[in-house]
């Protein structure tokens, strides 16, 4: 079992009054539970981010399942006989090929896949209510408390852009001991930013330098523990991941942070211009797992931090998923209905901000992308049939292939749906990568 239930103390009031009788206090013990109470139909019950594999020695069956949307890993290999299930691909090199991942909101019942959880885009007035401002503020708000139930100190990811904003603002509210926890350099704007919201709330805060000498020597660890050979995943994850040890560093083991928001609320400039802008959502939301939730997910749990994503929650996504796109996007304004959701709590100086990417908010722009173009193993590899359009794209897969993963079937990301023609964003005029580099 990996993950956490948000709702195991419910659930496991019901099935005390059913009868069972719980040995321990671990969620863990409330999913064993539940399956053998309702038996497979109890993934329908959980709220909560996990994968879990049950296995009945006396009748050699066995049941495996994975989260709505995927923030939490699963990975599967057989080889004579034996299936073998783990949270990470690196846990089979050298051992099985052939490596599958259980997609989000799915199950496995002794090799027969089904699914029991999907997000589709479309405007439903019965979802979203009468008041959809006042709905998207009470569904946060209920599922960042919920996701803060913890005796343990809580660690906040921290960007001083409007996602991680609202959420240190909730969990401020929830918790009793949220400390705020930022990556940049000192004359990032996303830093200022940051350090004016916690010293206006009084909130304790861990700043993390990013020095640009960092790079160099980090890039083959991005790809070998974020497990991606994306370049904008890989530069991410050095960032992240600088911050997750920070969070260790100083005794954290849970934080929560804002992933999910740009994708269900319409973060993306490429919304603006998408002929089908539920479709690109739909899109969007059900790749997370692939890439942002990856990378969240290796990020923290390197540093052993569980890190929870209170946008995801499944009642603040079906909420989401059901909205009509002019609440998202209005007048030219991204997120305007999670702005105004907010806006009155908030000082307007944060609410109005607009989206800024990771790179050019903390200050590191295309550095990471300038060393991956030149940064390469010292043997040539064969390259598996996927399409391959910078330099930075072949050598983080040539990197990804010498530690031994499996050769990959297909990209992750692609023009139109994850990133516009122009990149990611415009580069420095005296960088040495190409405008179109990604």
């Amino acid at each position: 079992m990996n993950g956490e239930i948000y709702n195991h103390e419910e659930l496991r009031a019901e099935l005390d009054a059913g009868g069972h009788h719980f040995r321990t206090a671990s969620d863990t013990e409330t999913v064993l539970a539940a399956f053998g109470a309702w038996g497979p139909a109890c993934v329908d019950r959980l709220d909560g981010i996990f994968a879990f594999v049950i296995h009945d020695p006396a009748t050699g069956s066995s049941f495996a399942a994975r989260d709505h949307l995927g923030v939490k890993p699963l990975y599967m290999a057989t080889a004579g006989g034996w299936v073998a299930f783990a949270s990470e691909r690196k846990a089979f090199i050298g051992l099985i090929a052939g490596v599958t991942e259980l997609a989000p909101g799915h199950v496995w019942a002794d090799g027969v896949i089904s699914r029991y959880a999907g997000f589709q885009a479309a405007h439903d007035p019965a979802v979203i209510g009468p008041d959809p401002v006042g709905r998207c503020r009470a569904l946060l708000d209920a599922a960042v408390r919920r996701q803060v139930q913890t005796d343990l100190p809580l660690a906040v990811i921290f960007s001083g852009g409007l996602d991680s904003t609202i959420l240190l603002h909730l969990a401020t509210r929830h918790h009793p001991d949220v400390t705020a926890f930022s990556v940049g350099t000192e004359d990032s704007e996303d830093l200022a930013f940051a350090r004016a919201f916690c010293a206006e709330r009084g909130i304790r805060h861990i700043v993390t330098g990013f020095a640009p000498e960092m790079i160099p020597r980090r890039i083959r660890g991005a790809i070998f523990d974020g497990e991606f050979f994306e370049p904008v995943d890989i530069s991410d994850m050095i960032s992240m991941s600088a911050v997750h040890a920070a969070v260790r560093a100083n005794g954290f083991k849970v934080a929560i942070a804002g992933d999910g928001a740009d994708e269900l609320f319409a973060g993306y400039d490429m919304f603006r211009t998408a002929a089908d802008p539920y479709a690109l959502t739909t899109y969007r939301v059900g790749n997370l797992h692939r890439t942002d939730l990856q990378r969240t997910d290796r990020a923290s749990m390197t540093h052993s931090v569980e890190c929870r994503v209170p946008f995801l929650g499944r009642a603040l996504v079906d909420f989401a998923m059901a909205l009509p796109f002019d609440l998202k996007l209005r007048g030219g304004v991204e997120k305007w209905i999670l702005r105004e959701a907010f806006r009155g709590e908030i000082a307007d100086v944060m609410i109005n901000r607009p989206k800024i990417r990771m790179p050019e908010g903390i200050g590191i722009r295309d550095r990471i992308f300038r060393h991956l173009a030149h940064d390469r193993p010292g043997r040539e590899l064969t390259l598996p049939p996927v399409t391959i359009d910078t330099p930075q794209v072949r050598n983080a897969l040539l990197h990804y292939l010498d530690f031994g993963f499996d050769a990959p079937a297909s990209r992750y990301k692609s023009v139109g749906t994850d990133y516009a023609p122009g990149g990611y964003f415009r580069f420095d005029a005296t960088s040495e990568a190409t405008a179109t580099a990604i």
